[in-house]
């Protein structure tokens, strides 16, 4: 089983790459003119089919890839990110690709569905209005052998890519059929008409071509028939998938983020990279916050639902910040931040529902913004609290006030015992009761054991004779934000494995850059050995140690370019078992930064977003001290 998990991870990586690399290549280059010109969409298109990955939810055995909704999300966000357009019209097939996935007519799905992936059949859908209250504007007649469809569909995306698309209409007793008919003006022999109006004239991704589509007297066989719903079911799937659009959305303000950090780099003025670094933590922690939703089934529809108003606000005001950077240049229909700015409208209405509607109208009209939904509880049960703390910080004088806002705390710290993993040459750990309650009235114990073991944070004079002992370290370098790089896949296949710069800028690709003052925590799996004192500080034959670590170059990276403020790790080194120079220690101790080791519980930890508070023995001179580490997450 575990064999089959890493290859589908693999699997995933790769497609993902794949996906991005295309993009990259293909569609930057292009990306205004594929959102007005339905030729370039349609070669742009047809590249994603040439790739296969047009039926990424369809089963294997069906020609499909069968990826998990995280990794569909992340393939919309990419699309979303690079294009609009090309994400706006291919979602439309690969919900078609779903609807019929989930039918029982085994024959349609014959037919269409391995065709998909590869893009040999296209297919739309025509469904939203069966969202719209009052009359129905699509009826269906029960007549021998089929319905008879009436009425209008007023959102119908690709006329001229599909050949046909996925039709709903309303049943006598309020359900609705869903059936296939084609997405071309057509006349039936028995005198059903079916005429469609030109293409809209949207304000973005005008070339996916939305028509209006008019059915009179249309005869629906029952063999094209996908499936029959009861009355509200359409409803209470949008609740069920309230956050199957959200990738959109975020994948539409990182297109923003994108243009904002290009202008920083060109127009040194600090505002704008504060705005830049504000907006990508708060993107990022959204980000997290969805996907954690992803994982948590019991986690209650309104708090998905303001997950997803969260990511439409991100939206509209990162696009917002891409052309106010971007000066009166935004401006031209043909520049980038005027592009991303129309899509982040298209992303507000996309699938909207009177829920989604005043989620989103309450997030733009609400004051004393935190960046955080007004529930950001992730968890059932879980609370949100905010701790307050105040400093002298700014040039004026003025208290700067700080904030953590969490809505779950983590121990990442090890029980200490007297059986735990020790450092071979460490003093043992040691306790001896000296009071007994029954015999005293109160109990007491002393306990021994060296500064670096358990989960223990090292100080700058353990690698540097001028370094400051760990009691020297300021209350306030021990609350610091946190970042998890996760390598538990690397360390799996090669246990001297260590953290290469490559692995940063990858990890930077899907989460933002690392900003400065961070710690960056490496999570690696080893947590999992700590009961095992053999596996966790694996010795071979020669004597030689054996456990992922931080590579120097990786380090020097992470010190020089990011600033961060330190590093920590699962295992009882930030320096792999390999390196007997401790390089890493000694690379970021040359000054009181922190070095944390021997961490637990670190696959409970979103990538960013979380905040560390250390708590440290304050030991005079000291080399290290066992820790008391906390999480705050968000």
């Amino acid at each position: 089983m575990e064999a089959i998990l890493e290859q589908t991870l693999k699997d995933n990586h790769f497609l993902l790459d794949t996906v991005k690399s295309y993009l990259l290549k293909e569609i930057v280059p292009q990306a205004n003119k594929i959102d007005h010109d339905p030729n370039t969409l349609f070669y742009a298109l047809r590249g994603l089919g040439e790739l296969d990955l047009l039926a990424l939810k369809v089963p294997r055995h069906w020609s499909g890839k069968e990826v998990s909704e995280q990794t569909y999300g992340t393939f919309q966000e990419l699309l979303a990110r690079y294009s609009g357009a090309l994400v706006f019209l291919q979602t439309q097939h690969q919900s078609a690709a779903g609807m019929l996935v989930a039918s029982a007519n085994s024959s349609l799905q014959e037919r269409y569905l391995p065709r998909m992936g590869n893009g040999q059949v296209l297919l739309g859908v025509g469904f939203s209005q069966l969202r719209r209250a009052g009359d129905p504007l699509t009826v269906a007649t029960p007549v021998a052998r089929g319905y008879q469809l009436n009425g209008v569909v007023p959102w119908v995306t690709g006329w001229e890519f599909f050949g046909e698309f996925i039709i709903a209409a309303t049943l006598p007793d309020g359900g609705a059929v869903y059936g296939i008919v084609p997405l071309v003006e057509t006349h039936q022999h028995s005198g059903g008409t079916l005429t469609l109006s030109p293409p809209a004239q949207l304000a973005a991704m005008t070339s996916a071509n939305t028509v209006t589509a008019t059915l009179k007297n249309w005869f629906l066989p029952t063999e094209s028939v996908v499936f029959i719903k009861p009355a509200g079911w359409i409803h209470e799937n949008d609740k069920k998938n309230i956050l199957a659009a959200v990738f959109m959305a975020t994948g539409c303000a990182l297109a923003g983020l994108d243009i904002v950090e290009s202008v920083a780099r060109r127009k040194p003025l600090p505002f704008i990279q504060k705005a830049f670094d504000s907006l990508q933590q708060e993107l990022n922690n959204c980000r997290n916050a969805v996907r954690e939703a992803q994982n948590n089934s019991s986690l209650e529809f309104a708090e998905r639902l303001q997950l997803r108003a969260w990511a439409i606000d991100l939206a509209g005001r990162i696009a917002h910040a891409a052309v106010t950077v971007s000066s009166g240049a935004a401006i031209y229909s043909h520049h980038n931040a005027q592009r991303v700015y129309r899509e982040a409208l298209v992303f507000t209405v996309m699938g909207q529902t009177p829920a989604i509607m005043q989620a989103t109208l309450g997030r733009l009209t609400r004051s004393g913004f935190e960046n955080e939904p007004h529930q950001s509880n992730l968890r059932c049960g879980s609370s949100s609290r905010k701790v307050r703390g105040g400093r002298r910080g700014s040039r004026e004088g003025t208290e700067e006030e700080k904030k953590i806002a969490y809505s779950r705390v983590i121990h990442l710290s090890h029980v200490i015992d007297s059986d735990i993993p020790q450092w071979q040459g460490d003093p043992p750990v040691e306790f001896e009761t000296v009071a007994e309650l029954h015999k005293d009235g109160y109990y007491l114990r002393r306990f021994s054991l060296g500064e670096h073991s358990a989960t223990h944070i090292n100080a700058s004079n353990s690698f540097h004779l001028d370094g400051v002992g760990i009691h020297e370290y300021s209350a306030e370098s021990l609350v610091v934000p946190g970042v998890v790089i996760d390598i538990r896949e690397q360390a799996l296949v090669n246990a001297d494995y260590t953290l290469c710069v490559e692995d940063i800028l990858s990890w930077e690709e899907r989460y933002g850059k690392i900003p400065p003052g961070c710690v960056v925590l490496l999570y690696t799996g080893w947590q999992e050995k700590w009961s095992d004192q053999k596996a966790f500080l694996y010795q071979d034959e020669q004597g030689s140690m054996h456990f992922p670590g931080f590579d120097s170059d990786a380090t020097r990276f992470l010190l020089e370019e990011r600033e961060i403020a330190g590093v920590g790790i699962d295992t009882h080194g930030v320096d792999s078992g390999q390196d007997t120079t401790f390089g890493t220690n000694s690379l970021v101790l040359e000054k009181p930064r922190i070095v944390l080791e021997n961490l637990t519980n670190l696959n409970q930890l979103p990538p960013t977003g979380a905040t560390l508070a250390i708590g440290a023995l304050r030991l005079r001179g000291g080399s290290g001290s066992p820790v008391g580490v906390l999480a705050f997450v968000p």
